[in-house]
């Protein structure tokens, strides 16, 4: 029985072209049934273009489910973070599969079927990932190396390829597949702004379930088209989250 998958992308104002580009890849390839969850955090209504999408492509198999298209649900921009959360806590426990994904992260074919393949070799294992590129295609993300020194959080982003399979301590949270413990009801994204990729990583290194498994045949390209930036590294809510860090987790930034 093939497992039951959701992707799982917020998205904001201004980034509308990069969000149709992905959903458009998902319904070109990924082409078994999933369910598409999408946070509106203040873009303009969204519902009707995608489901034009969806419609294009005849994939009635693509369930849609849309958070705060109207802006009732939240007058206030929840940030990358605040979305993920809400719609983590609604598919933590509906499905086998979540992934996360940035609005401007294009899965490439095969993209799903090999993280799947993997998660088969890997039985133990509760976070996959990818290659992820740039429109160049040089590597800019091939898992993640965290480390802590002096109460301070420390991370580089790995970019060299070792083999079909790599095992590391994280990966981007914007091009992410979670499975098994990863989606325990103890498990969710803490309530902050931004900082989502640290504090999930956090949460799940509580439990030892943060190794992370670097699949190198399953390719993304970050920002396909050209995308204008989200704005959401706002002072104020850096401050926010370095005092969250601090009284959480005992933890300062590093980077």
């Amino acid at each position: 029985m093939n497992p039951s998958v959701c992707f799982m992308i917020p998205t904001t104002a201004g980034r509308e072209p990069v969000l149709y580009w992905i959903v458009e890849h998902l319904c070109k390839d990924i082409p078994s049934p999933f369910h598409l969850y999408i946070y509106n955090d203040h873009a303009k209504p969204l519902i009707k273009s995608l489901f034009a999408i969806l419609n294009k492509h005849q994939r009635r198999d693509i369930e849609l489910v849309v958070y705060n298209d109207t802006g009732l649900l939240n007058s206030k921009k929840s940030g990358a973070a605040g979305a993920r959360r809400l719609m983590f806590e609604q598919v933590k426990r509906k499905f086998d599969v979540v992934v996360s994904l940035d609005d401007d992260m294009q899965l490439m074919p095969n993209w799903l079927e090999t993280i799947l393949e993997a998660m088969e070799q890997y039985p133990n294992h509760n976070v996959f990932t990818g290659i992820v590129r740039g429109r160049d295609g040089k590597i800019q993300f091939a898992g993640s190396k965290f480390t802590i020194k002096d109460q301070t959080l420390y991370r580089q982003e790995l970019t060299e390829i070792k083999g079909k399979y790599d095992v590391t301590d994280w990966g981007p949270i914007g091009c992410m597949a979670l499975c098994r413990s990863a989606l325990s009801e103890s498990i969710s994204i803490p309530p902050i702004y931004i900082r989502d990729d640290a504090s999930l990583f956090l949460e799940l290194r509580r439990f030892g379930w943060n190794e992370t498994v670097v699949v190198t045949k399953a390719e993304a390209i970050h920002k396909p088209i050209p995308v204008p930036s989200s704005n959401l590294r706002l002072k104020e809510e850096l401050e926010k989250e370095a005092n969250f860090f601090r009284n959480q987790y005992g933890l300062e930034f590093g980077y």
